[in-house]
Formats: C-alpha cells, sequence, structure tokens
C-alpha cells in the first residue's frame, strides 16, 4: 500500500513538474516563435492566417506547439500568441524590417516609432532566355515535376519555389500554390550567406578593413585582457571564434532557440558568451557568430538609422533588390544568422553575383578575390566543407556507382533551415535556387537533385569570354509553367 501511494504521489510531482517547466520555459519559447514565424508568414511573405499557422508554425514541429494559441490582427499587423492564456508575446511587422518579437503592446509602439526610413529601390529584373539547345527538355521538365512533387500521401517536402538561372537568366521556374514569382520567402541561414556579401560591399567601399583584423565589439574590448578580443573577421567567417554556444535546434532551451526567440537583443546574446576554445583552431557552425559580425557592423556604421539601411543602400540598391526584408532584434540589429526573405529570383541574385565573381552590370561590388576568399576551405573546416559562410558540400555521401551523377567539384551553397539552397555552379554557368519547408530530410534529396541537375548541362569552356550579367527589362515577369523559351 505504502509502494502505491509513494507510485501515485511520485507520479502527481511529476506531473507538476512537467507542467511547471511547460509554463516556465517551453510556453514563452513556443509563443515567441509562433508569434514571430506567423507574423513574418502573413506580413512579409503574404500568406493566408490559416496557412501559416498550418503549416509554417505546426507542419512536421514540435507537437507542444499545438498547445499555443495565436491571435491575428489584420488591421495593427501584429500576432499575439499564449499558451491557455499565460507567458503571452507578441510579434508586430515594421516596414522594411518586416516582424520582431516584443513583450507587451507599450513595446510594440516603441517599435514602430523607430522604423527607418528608406527611399524606394527600383527593381531591376532578370531576363528569361532560352534552354540550351544540347540540355534535354524532358529530363529537366522530370526533374523540375519531381522536386515540386510529394514523395507520399501526406505533404512532406513542401517545395515552394524553384528558380535556376544559366548565364544568368531564368530558363525555368517553378512555384506552389499561393506563391509567384514576386513572394518573398524566408531564407533562413542563406541569410549568412548575404551577410558575407554585406562585409565584401563594406570592404570594397572602404568601410571595413582587412577579415584578418580584431572584430570591433565594445563589450570585448572594455576590459584589458579579454581574450575575446582577438577574435578576428575571419574567426567568424570561417565558423572558428571559440566561443560557446549550442545550435541545437531540437532542443528549445539551446542557445540558438534562446537567442532567436526569447532574447531581446540577439547581438548581444552572442556576443556575450564565453570563450572556450582558441579563436581559429575548432570549427564550431553556429548563429551567434553572424549576429556578432551584424554587431560589429552597427559599430562601424555610426547611427543605428545608418546601419539600418546598410543592405538595401549597399547589396538591394545595385543589384534592383526591391522587396527583401532582414529582420531585427528588439534593440533594432540584424538577426543575420536567420531572418531574411527574399523572392525566389532575389535569392538567386547573391548567387549569381556571386558566380560572376562579384561583378553585376559591368560594376565591381566587391572585392576583388573576395568570391575565391569566400570558397576557400575555412582552415578548421572538416574534410573543408566550409568557406566563409558558404557551404562547399552538401549533406550526404556521393554515389558511388559508375557514372552515377554527382555534384560538380565547383559548386558552392548558401543553405537554411527547412530545405531553403543556393546553389551556385560555376562550371555549369548555374544558379539554382530551392525554397520550401522541409523538415523531414529525407523529404527531398538537394544532392542528388543538383547531381541530377548539373548532369544536364554542359561543362564551360574555360577559355570562354565572361558571363553576361543577367540584368535587364524582364521579358516574363510570370511564373513560367515549363522552361523559357
Amino acid at each position: 500500500m505504502k509502494l502505491i501511494k509513494a507510485i501515485f504521489i511520485g507520479t502527481i510531482l511529476l506531473g507538476l513538474m512537467v507542467v511547471s517547466g511547460f509554463f516556465i520555459w517551453l510556453a514563452p519559447i513556443g509563443a515567441g516563435y509562433s508569434a514571430k514565424i506567423m507574423c513574418s508568414a502573413i506580413f512579409v511573405n503574404g500568406l493566408p492566417s490559416s496557412r501559416a499557422q498550418a503549416e509554417d508554425v505546426l507542419a512536421d514541429n514540435n507537437p507542444l506547439l499545438s498547445l499555443i494559441t495565436t491571435n491575428v490582427d489584420l488591421r495593427n499587423q501584429t500576432v499575439s500568441a499564449h499558451a491557455f492564456g499565460f507567458r503571452k508575446r507578441w510579434a508586430v511587422y515594421r516596414p522594411h524590417l518586416g516582424c520582431v518579437l516584443a513583450n507587451d503592446e507599450d513595446q510594440i509602439t516603441r517599435l514602430r516609432n523607430s522604423t527607418p526610413l528608406i527611399s524606394p529601390i527600383t527593381a531591376r529584373p532578370l531576363l528569361t532566355g532560352p534552354l540550351p539547345i544540347d540540355v534535354e527538355r524532358r529530363a529537366l521538365t522530370g526533374l523540375l515535376f519531381d522536386a515540386m512533387d510529394e514523395p507520399g500521401p501526406k505533404p512532406t517536402r513542401r517545395t515552394r519555389a524553384l528558380v535556376i538561372l544559366h548565364q544568368g537568366k531564368v530558363i525555368a521556374e517553378r512555384y506552389d500554390d499561393g506563391i509567384s514569382a514576386n513572394t518573398p520567402l524566408p531564407g533562413w541561414s542563406m541569410t549568412k550567406s548575404v551577410f558575407n556579401a554585406l562585409l565584401g560591399r563594406m570592404q570594397f567601399e572602404g568601410m571595413i578593413g582587412d577579415m584578418a583584423d580584431p572584430v570591433l565589439i565594445n563589450e570585448w574590448h572594455a576590459e584589458a585582457g579579454d581574450p575575446r578580443a582577438t577574435i578576428t573577421y575571419d574567426n567568424l567567417l570561417h565558423m572558428s571564434s571559440g566561443l560557446e554556444f549550442d545550435e541545437s535546434y531540437a532542443n528549445p532551451l539551446s542557445d540558438v532557440v534562446q537567442m532567436l526567440f526569447i532574447e531581446p537583443a540577439a547581438a548581444g546574446f552572442a556576443v556575450s558568451q564565453p570563450l572556450t576554445n582558441s579563436p581559429g583552431e575548432v570549427f564550431s557552425y553556429n548563429s551567434g557568430t553572424t549576429n556578432i559580425l551584424s554587431a560589429a557592423i552597427r559599430n562601424l556604421s555610426g547611427s543605428r538609422e545608418t546601419y539600418q539601411k546598410r543592405p538595401a543602400e549597399l547589396l538591394f540598391r545595385p543589384l534592383g533588390i526591391n522587396n527583401a526584408v532582414i529582420e531585427t532584434d528588439q534593440d533594432g540589429y540584424f538577426i543575420a544568422s536567420s531572418f531574411m526573405h527574399a523572392t525566389a529570383r532575389d535569392w538567386a541574385k547573391i548567387g549569381q553575383l556571386f558566380l560572376q565573381d562579384g561583378v553585376w552590370d559591368g560594376e565591381r561590388l566587391l572585392p576583388k578575390g573576395w568570391v575565391d576568399y569566400s570558397t576557400t576551405p575555412a582552415p578548421a573546416a572538416p574534410n573543408g566543407n566550409y568557406g566563409a559562410h558558404w557551404w562547399l558540400d552538401l549533406p550526404g555521401g556521393t554515389d558511388d556507382r559508375p557514372g552515377a551523377p554527382q555534384v560538380p567539384d565547383d559548386a558552392f551553397f548558401a543553405l537554411g533551415h527547412d530545405g531553403q539552397s543556393i546553389s551556385v555552379i560555376p562550371s555549369k554557368e548555374l544558379v539554382v535556387v530551392r525554397l520550401g519547408l522541409t523538415r523531414n530530410r529525407d523529404a527531398f534529396d538537394l544532392r542528388q537533385f543538383i547531381a541530377n541537375l548539373s548532369q544536364l548541362f554542359p561543362t564551360v569552356d574555360p577559355n570562354a569570354t565572361k558571363l553576361p550579367d543577367g540584368e535587364g527589362e524582364d521579358q516574363d515577369a510570370g511564373q513560367n509553367e515549363k522552361p523559357a523559351e
């Protein structure tokens, strides 16, 4: 009898601990995640609220998120979320800056009052072009249909957009229902590669020094002898800062989840991490490093207004990207690790800029040698699979069967959570963008897709003339249902 009573009491105590843990730690994370993701999906991506909740928040995700209640205010462009009335969080939309989390309604007002004024950017659409005569149309169409189709009766692949550029022109694109060539979509960690480009632009314009220089972070230089003051831009771009950081999305209490959905200052949180290894010695991919770079750009920019205009003025304007958004934390720092939204064609422009060695429309935007620097293996990267905020290989093993298609050796990639990717393949003159909501990694094999696609295109003659830049008036801005003629 005593044993049964003890088991009964123990079960009740365990239940109370679980419930307490949910409300103390998990509920605010779930509320913050739900509010932020829904706000961006509705007000930045333009999706219906029902789809935003069913797919962007809940589909193939942590089941505890189903306990979070969300409320959408279309008139005020806010989303609130809570768990049974407790731990309420808000997300508010602001022009040019997308959605940001807030802890109360007073903070929403303060955030709205800090929205920067950015002059309109003239769109410079990509040209569409013909499929090369030596590329088999039927094989390409089959690959595109397969990438858009679901592998089973339950949607798990959820490819939302595909764009293929050959020689800088759109030769094929596909979009999911409700998505078009004008729909901005999240890139998640592809944002890291965009901030690589922003740093390159700043160096080209003389706003920043050598990447081997120590990073300008006030907290690290406030006290003499702080070992973090030796961390360089190289160390951060190569993901070898030596700072402690847990990049586990599966753990709701990890550093990356706390930084993105709980902490009011993402950059401040990343900057405050202790040093656990000597800078440059250990490769440790983590989102905190890019937000430290964001803080450094803020320090180099003087005012917050100047800082918040940097991406638009230095990168988006010369590329003619007129509706991209990089979201900030509550302190106004860009969440450079994760929160950029752009159309599939505009993501493709980022890849094309790197394919063209940093030159766009005949104008050099990135320093000569910057692309080589970005695609040279980081000294501490295992198997040489990472450069400077660009991946140099894709997950998954190579197909060792004789004659099996392979990913070209010169390809490099921007990769993001939920299956986002920009694949740049210089030897094939290809840029391939794939955007989606793929949380089951087995639902889409990017390596196989890129290998099969690459095989269809001829290899570039190394003695060929310089690539065109792919700029001009758009001949077909609509959604192509087949490769462009």
